[in-house]
């Protein structure tokens, strides 16, 4: 499991060192013996292969033991373990959801009833399903209904208006039908890492005076998409969630509206507190930077232009990971250094502070390799 967390000491209950076993089973041999194993002992290689086989049953041991960990329990272990905590449960995926637009060939003299569950591809293999009927009234040509994914996770997202334009069922004067929002609100099940921060947040939600952990803690558990949370009072009894998206992307109206409504529940919302939620406030930066390679170098140019891609895309994806991370040109040198450059021009971006309530936010990049250098 990728999330530990790193002010609790790793521990292991059970040794697994393959080295270290052979040699104490060696030593035990030959102490009761008296005689000595030499590498191409018979007896010797047969503790070799005494030892593989503990060795792996102390992998399971120590395994299983962990598992009683939170901060090492996986999947449905670490489900089991949620019951320690307060009310909380791994998020189940989810499945995306637009508008649909069904367009008639001619206007007719009565109305016209699309039922639900009429369905609408963009390729053939996702599907999407209109969620109730959509009535046409007479003399008009067109209508918009709400659809959502038959399949759960996130292959239903990211489909621009216009792209879900195949019709799967087709009725009377039917001529065209069309996504006119994109499709969003996708995800996959709660990651084992998601998951384990929600339980250890969980606990600020014993308080009934809105905790800013309790908002965030709640906001969270709206979607699994949902990456960052930042609460925070500008005034006495004003409360104001900004939502972050996994890959820094910004949340749809409605991923807002779901978490807006779990937030001024009854049993979350103090009475005294008015909640708003929004997509954070975006920091413009951009990337321009020259790099140089060592003339004669271990490693080929083709091979640094590749780490120097991959350096310049992992800035991007930590700088719009989470909200209040300031614009950081440091970092953005050491991963380049980081990729084998001998030295690094950078232009653009300079340090920018970046308030809780915001997310920094890419537009340009340019990477220019400026030749080889010598020592």
């Amino acid at each position: 499991m990728a999330a530990t967390n790193r002010s609790y000491p790793d521990i292991s209950f059970v040794e697994t060192d393959t080295e270290a076993i052979v040699t104490a089973l060696i030593q035990s041999y030959e102490k009761f013996t008296g005689r000595t194993l030499y590498p191409a002992d018979p007896a010797r290689l047969f503790i070799l292969w005494v030892a593989d086989i503990i060795v792996q049953e102390r992998v399971n041991i120590d395994f299983s033991a962990k598992q009683n960990v939170p901060r090492y329990a996986e999947g449905e272990y670490l489900d089991s373990l949620a019951e320690l905590f307060k009310d909380t449960y791994r998020l189940e995926p989810e499945k995306a959801k637009t508008t649909l637009r069904y367009t008639l060939s001619i206007k007719l003299d009565t109305a016209t009833v699309i039922p639900a569950g009429t369905r609408a591809t963009p390729d053939g293999d996702v599907v999407f399903a209109t969620l109730q009927d959509l009535t046409i009234p007479a003399g008009q040509l067109s209508g918009d209904v709400a659809a959502e994914c038959t399949q759960a996770g996130e292959i239903g997202s990211g489909f621009v208006p216009g792209q879900i334009k195949q019709a799967v069922d087709v009725f009377p004067y039917f001529q065209s039908v069309s996504n006119t929002t994109e499709s969003a609100g996708g995800a996959d099940e709660e990651s084992d890492a998601a998951f384990y921060e929600r339980l250890r947040e969980s606990v600020e939600t014993y308080s009934t005076a809105g905790p800013m952990g309790g908002y965030e803690y709640f906001a969270k558990s709206a979607s699994a998409l949902i990456a960052d949370v930042k609460a925070t009072s500008p005034e006495p009894g004003e409360v104001d969630v900004r939502v972050l998206l996994a890959g820094g992307e910004l949340p749809e109206e409605e991923i807002l509206k779901e978490v807006s409504e779990i937030l001024n529940a009854d049993t979350v919302r103090p009475l005294t507190d008015h909640v708003t939620v929004k997509a954070p406030e975006t920091v413009a930066y951009n990337i321009d930077v020259t790099y140089y390679t060592q003339e004669g170098g271990a490693i080929s140019d083709d091979v640094i232009s590749e780490n120097v891609n991959a350096a310049v895309g992992a800035f991007k994806k930590w700088q719009a990971e989470k909200m209040g991370r300031d614009v950081n040109p440091s970092y953005l040198i050491q991963l380049l250094m980081q990729a084998g450059v001998k030295r690094v021009e950078v232009r653009a971006p300079a340090f920018a502070t970046v308030k809780d309530n915001q997310v920094a936010k890419i537009g340009t990049t340019t990477v220019t390799n400026g030749g080889a250098e010598s020592e």
